[in-house]
């Protein structure tokens, strides 16, 4: 075995009476693989048995409901004895595997306010208190005291179902917005009885959860607590009040706290996307582990460097990993064998967060919720295959059909891989997208992929070749606006200016308000330009609530910018000296330098109609079918890649 790096990391550690392996605990995530009543099923074994192989210390179960009122479909429930048997294989099968397991518990609350209507099935939103701005069709009720002495009984006898299943530990969920959480914080508890005002007041309700876990499980059974270091919303709850909180949980018997932060509703924190620098809660959970004696786990963005950094230098005693592991399952093993460059690292674009009612995909992960699949199986009778395009899909397509066997060349008409992607990794926060094409190329080379570089396929190249199948990943190109353009009129595509291929002058109108427009507006102005922008609709184009977490960051990005926003605003010209605008009825003159176009991209088509019918086999992946977010192509490209 190689030396590793990470010896901090691999040291062993302690929650309660429960020993863990290494520091490394699996943060709870929601997956969606449970059936519709909230039991377990074949492809939530499959996703969990996956990350224990992988090496991980602890698996911390996705959320599991308490209650029948909080239960949402396709999540784990234990509010009753009937979900014993599938809970008990659950623990079985993470247990089979050398990992431990702690269920987390608990009630929605004000999170299911971002659930679709349609998956809540007419449940009220339960608050600790109503507010003003709870108005609307929205179904809100506030706790009463009956309310609360059942939910206490409800987390309680959850636990001891837990306990009966052979779990651990259990981990109460008390961060983001949920029930718990929204008690705890001043912002959304302004009761004036027991339960609210002062912080101990406030923690009340957690405490008496935590002590009734304790009364039905034992002293020697680990209960954690998921909490907030801060609520990142103004009137929130502050780190200083956070500390206070922990050791208020401590007193009441919580053998561990984990510290997250951010409302789901209101804070991109919750899932720090690639706009945040690394660990943005680790500071938070400094403060609290030096006012406790308990362990602290400390969770998000957290890579492996900065992870062997916080347990090596006493930050916190264990870091909770979540989208890393879902990027590569097989990350711990990696680490601890000194396989570091063979990590398939998570580039934070929160693709993952895209779930709402279903499994979504990992950008660099294809077999995210598809684990079965992943043990390829070698092609029956191994094909000549041509893939045309180096981009992620292309480079992802070659890797997995040289893994089965196949001999695949790979061509590019660039001199170097990457594709669109390489626009990406331009983008400030962005950096660290390059690690995914280091990644396949790594892969390429390692299964024997033929790359040539600079290579202009064209019909005369495909029947020089003369592949049993060929691959077509030629990506896209960026849309026109359709306006006219006066002489003298500066319009540039957006991928341009990111590339440093043109200059935009100190005045610029960024057409366009999806995430793309978003993104490089902010980046022009922290650059000292006037910076205006423009779109069609309201920003984000056809964000889902799924994309809040980025959403916020990037809004929150503009508004500190002073960025000025015309938002249902159309473009009539482009005019010498700006563009002309409709906004709200009236037209009117914007001055700009140059009018950059953010509005999206086109297929890029014409190899693929030339050359249709050239192989007995011919497949399109990725954005030359149809420009999507880069876990659509990258899963496009997995599919075919196991088809051929």
């Amino acid at each position: 075995m190689r030396m590793t790096k990470f010896h901090s990391l691999f040291q062993p550690g302690r929650i309660g009476g429960l020993r863990l392996e290494n520091r490394l605990v699996m943060s709870a995530m929601g997956n969606f693989l449970a059936d519709e009543q909230g039991n377990v099923t074949d492809r939530l074994l499959d996703y969990y048995r996956a990350r224990a192989r992988g090496g991980v210390a602890l698996i911390t179960t996705q959320i599991a409901a308490v209650s029948r009122e909080s239960a949402a479909p396709f999540n784990l429930a234990i509010y009753d004895d009937g979900f014993l048997p599938g809970l008990r294989k659950l623990v079985e099968t993470i247990h089979e595997h050398g990992a431990k397991v702690s269920i987390q518990l608990v009630h929605y609350g004000l999170l299911a306010s971002i659930v679709p209507k349609s998956m809540r099935q007419g449940v009220p939103i339960m608050v600790p208190s109503a507010m003003p701005w709870m108005v609307g069709d929205e179904p809100y009720r506030e706790v009463d005291e009956s309310d609360i002495e059942r939910y206490v009984e409800d987390f309680s006898e959850a636990a001891r179902r837990a306990s009966e299943a052979g779990a651990d530990a259990v981990e109460l969920h008390a961060c983001h917005g949920c029930l718990v959480s929204t008690f705890l914080s001043p912002v959304t508890n302004r009761r004036n009885d027991a339960y609210g005002g002062t912080v101990e007041k406030r923690a009340r309700f957690a405490v008496r959860i935590v002590q009734r876990m304790r009364d039905k499980v034992g002293s020697g059974f680990p209960v954690s607590v998921r909490m907030n270091g801060t609520d990142d919303v103004e009137g929130g709850l502050t780190v200083d009040e956070a500390v206070l909180q922990a050791r208020i949980l401590e007193a009441a018997g919580a053998d561990a706290v984990s510290v997250s932060g951010g409302i789901e509703c209101w804070s991109p924190l919750n899932i720090p996307c690639y706009l945040f620098p690394k660990g943005p809660m680790v500071s938070l959970a400094e403060a609290v582990k030096k006012a406790v004696r308990i362990p602290v786990i400390v969770a998000g963005k957290i890579d492996a460097e900065l992870a062997e950094q916080i347990i090596g230098s006493g930050r916190a005693d264990f870091v909770a990993l979540g989208r890393p592991l879902l990027a590569d399952p097989e990350l711990p093993n990696k680490l601890r064998q000194g396989r570091v460059d063979h990590v398939r690292r998570c580039i934070y674009c929160n693709n993952c967060e895209r779930q709402l009612g279903s499994p979504a995909s990992c950008t660099v992960n294809p077999f995210l919720y598809r684990e079965a699949r992943s043990a390829l199986v070698a092609a029956p009778s191994p094909k000549k295959v041509m893939v045309v395009g180096g981009g992620p899909a292309g480079m992802q397509a070659a890797a997995l059909l040289a893994q089965r066997g196949h001999r695949v060349s790979l061509h590019e008409r660039d001199t170097d891989l990457g594709g669109q992607w390489k626009i990406a990794c331009a983008m400030p926060g962005k950096e660290g997208y390059a690690a995914f094409v280091d990644y396949l190329r790594r892969c390429l080379g390692e299964h024997g992929v033929r790359v040539f570089l600079g290579s202009e396929v064209t019909r005369e190249v495909v029947l020089a070749e003369n592949p049993d199948a060929l691959v077509l990943a030629t990506g896209a190109v960026p849309q026109g606006l359709g306006v006219p353009v006066a002489s003298g009129g500066r319009v540039v595509q957006a991928n341009d200016v990111i590339l440093g291929r043109v200059d935009v002058g100190k005045k610029v109108a960024v057409i366009g308000g999806r995430f793309l427009g978003m993104e490089l507006a902010a980046w022009l102005a922290e650059q000292g330009r006037e910076v205006t922008l423009v779109s069609r609709g309201r920003l984000g184009g056809r964000k889902g609530p799924e994309e809040h977490f980025t959403y916020m960051a990037l809004v929150r990005r503009l508004i500190a910018l002073r960025i000025p926003m015309y938002l249902d605003t159309s473009v009539r010209e482009i005019t010498g000296a700006g563009v002309v605008l409709d906004f709200g009825g009236e037209t009117f003159h914007l001055l700009a330098d140059t009018v950059v176009l953010a509005i999206g991209a086109v297929p890029d088509s014409g190899l693929a109609d030339a050359v249709e019918g050239l192989a007995p086999e011919v497949y399109r992946i990725g954005d030359c079918v149809e420009p999507r977010h880069a876990a659509a192509a990258t899963l496009e490209a997995a599919r075919v890649a196991l088809k051929i």
